[in-house]
Order: structure tokens, then sequence, then C-alpha cells
């Protein structure tokens, strides 16, 4: 088992070596996730299982732990994210080759190049997200809600009331 998790990785060599790499990563070091966070703050934790399969497939399974901040689109306060995720992904050379993935995997198209390992654990958290990110309960939200007063300036006049004085003048 190696305790850190490089930049890249040649994940065919790794698959075909059979090896586990567990480490931690700095959530402002996964920049692909930082546009959908409020904050770059915290560490996730990530374990990653290289091999091949009694079929021969290779693969790349792991573990993804920790937090992320996110705006409650109720409140529009931050709020903790949870994050629990398991992966399994078959490594596959080309397109051809996904009818043949046995269905327990996901397909992840390798090239020659070595894999930026920052990017498979962006899209692994991005597809665990919620697409509309709420408070749990709507208790954590509702004091914010219901303190809600808008600003005297956003008052303004109705726009139909043109119409209305229109209509009483026929």
């Amino acid at each position: 088992m190696i305790e850190h998790l490089p930049d890249r990785l040649d994940l065919i060599a790794t698959a075909e070596a059979g090896r586990v790499l567990r480490g931690s990563v700095a959530v402002a070091e996964v920049e692909r996730l930082l546009p959908v966070l409020t904050s770059g703050q915290g560490a996730l934790q990530v374990e990653l299982s290289l091999g091949k399969d009694a079929g021969g497939t290779r693969f790349l399974a792991g573990t993804i732990e920790g937090e992320v901040v996110l705006r409650c689109q109720r409140c529009m306060q931050d709020m903790q994210q949870p994050l629990d995720i398991e992966f399994r992904l078959g490594l596959i050379r080309d397109e051809s080759a996904v009818d043949k993935l046995p269905d327990s995997y996901e397909p992840l198209e390798v090239t020659a190049e070595p894999a930026i390992l920052a990017d498979i654990i962006a899209d692994e958290v991005l597809l665990a997200l919620p697409i509309v990110p709420l408070h749990k309960g709507s208790d954590e939200c509702q004091a914010i809600v219901e303190a809600y007063q808008p600003p005297p300036d956003e008052q303004r006049e109705n726009p139909f009331a043109v119409l209305a004085k229109l209509k009483q003048k026929q």
C-alpha cells in the first residue's frame, strides 16, 4: 500500500501491478470543484485500488470521504456537504471496449498519457453532489427565510397598473 497520492499516474501499469494508494487531497487542489463550492477549505481522504479482476478487466476502485462547502439554495447560506463516495471504474483504451465492460464498472477511457488523479477525484465528487443543495431540515433555513424583509427600494408599482388605468378611461 502506498500512503501517498501522486499528481499523475499511469493507470494501466499500476493496475497490472495491483496497487492500493491512500492519501489526503486538499479541496483547494481539486481546481475543477472550486466553481461549485463556496470554500476551498478542508481535505478529502482518498483510497484508490487498482488491479485486474477474475475476467481480466483492469479496474480503478476507490472511496472518497470528507466534506465540502456548498450554498444552500433555500436560505443562500453556506452548508457542509458530507461525502462518502464509492466508485468502480473499468479502464478502457477506446470507446469500442465499453460494450465489453462488465455492468459492475463505469468506463474510464485511458490514454497513453499518465492520468491526473485530481481530475478523476473531481469527476466522482461532482457526480455525487446534489443538483440543488439544501440543508437537511427546513428548520435550519426557516429562521432566515422568515426574517427576510425586502428592502423598501424593491417595492415598486405593479407594471399592469397602467393597463388598469386605461381600462377605466374607456
